[in-house]
């Protein structure tokens, strides 16, 4: 987007820490190259980089930059003693002139990523973040985590993925303490009144309401981290998505006793797996509006799905209270339970594979739910 904002001759200038090993800087390069591509420029000819004693300066020209230019920049470096990390036709003699280093991996990974090569750099992740994978402070792979637990205590880190091990840690803490706090109690409590309830409807109860647990907030979080683009303001989306989100499957909710139980969690399927294209060009439709008429999209563009998702939770406990009313606690904590351990679980794809990623998982149990749905036009009475 900033590469389509200037003019002829335009050059974008950008400037990040010196990280040794080398992790946001060389990630900046990536950024950059990745960005030059997309408006059709040669990242080798139009991507410059500067490095001094404890920064780089990466300039982009999707023009190219002439000779003057470049003398003029080799100029700029050698009078201050900064070194050339990236530039057209730089070799590594002229690299590592300056601040020497023992191994000049910033220009060999730089001229790699330039090229469109691997730059065979497993220490961390340096591939362009994205919109759908936005972390551009994230480094860590799990090719990682033994040499992390190595150093964890010896070694200070910043970069290296602790991150990603404290939510695996949160992960298991959320799993252990809702087993024990809430389905170990209903358990419990609930033994003698379940003995009379089929085993079919038990395992039913808990698979249904764990996939709509799971499938909620693997739709919701996405659309919270989608919605920081189309609105603006990261607080702004929260509340736009919790507005909409809760207020379409309340509707959802009072219209679920006239809509069809399956047919419902087919289109809602349908319509979450479709998601990220229609919020991609909504997004570009509305960019240049208000604030205000962002918002008020941004809401609409919510109903649809809200209101099928409303759906699914009472057309649930409505066929309990048909079937097994007893188990309609049961079930209330099985949601909720999955729920919380979710919003740890979408954290850590989204790092892995995208919030994209997080959005198909949620439309995939919403399709798991569509076998469980009972048939028929009406389960209930709405009386």
């Amino acid at each position: 987007a900033y590469l389509d904002r200037l003019e002829p001759g335009g050059i974008l200038s950008v400037m990040r820490w010196l990280q040794t090993p080398p992790s946001e800087e060389v990630r900046l390069v990536a950024l950059a190259a990745a960005a030059a591509r997309r408006v059709g420029a040669d990242p080798g000819s139009s991507i410059v980089a500067l490095r001094g004693y404890s920064t780089v300066l990466v300039m982009i020209k999707p023009d190219g930059f002439d000779a003057a230019e470049l003398a003029a920049i080799s100029g700029f470096g050698e009078s201050r003693r900064f070194d050339l990390m990236a530039a057209p036709g730089l070799l590594p003699a002229s690299a590592n002139r300056f601040n020497v280093l023992p191994r000049d991996d910033y220009y060999s990974i730089a001229a790699a990523l330039l090229r469109g090569d691997d730059p065979g750099y497993p220490a961390f992740d340096i591939s362009p973040p994205t919109d759908d994978r936005p972390f551009f402070g994230d480094y860590f792979t799990w090719s990682q985590t033994r040499a992390l637990l190595d150093s964890m205590g010896h070694a200070w880190r910043p970069f290296g993925g602790a991150g990603i091990l404290v939510l695996v840690a949160m992960l298991v803490l959320a799993v252990v303490a809702a087993a024990v706090l809430v389905l170990l109690p209903l358990a419990v409590a609930g033994l003698r009144a379940r003995r009379g309830v089929a085993s079919g409807i038990r395992v039913w109860t808990v698979a249904y309401f764990g996939l709509l647990g799971f499938g909620f907030l693997f739709v919701e979080i996405p659309l919270v981290q989608s919605y920081i683009l189309f609105v603006g303001e990261p607080t702004v989306a929260l509340a736009v998505v919790l507005f909409g989100l809760l207020l379409a499957s309340g509707a959802g909710s009072l219209l679920s006793p006239r809509l069809h139980w399956r047919g419902a969690a087919t289109v809602l399927v349908g319509l979450a797996a479709a998601t990220p294209w229609i919020l991609g060009g909504a997004t570009t439709a509305i960019l240049g509006m208000t604030a205000a008429a962002r918002i008020a999209v941004g809401v609409i563009v919510l109903v649809p799905l809200g209101l099928l998702m409303g759906v699914m939770f009472p057309r649930g406990i409505a066929h309990l209270e048909r079937v097994a009313p007893e188990m309609i606690p049961w079930a209330w904590a099985v949601n909720g339970t999955v729920s919380v351990v979710t919003a740890v679980v979408a954290v850590l794809v989204a790092l892995s594979g995208g919030f994209r990623l997080v959005l198909m998982l949620g439309a995939g149990c919403y399709a798991l739910c569509i076998p469980l749905a009972r048939p028929g036009r009406r389960e209930f009475s709405p009386e």
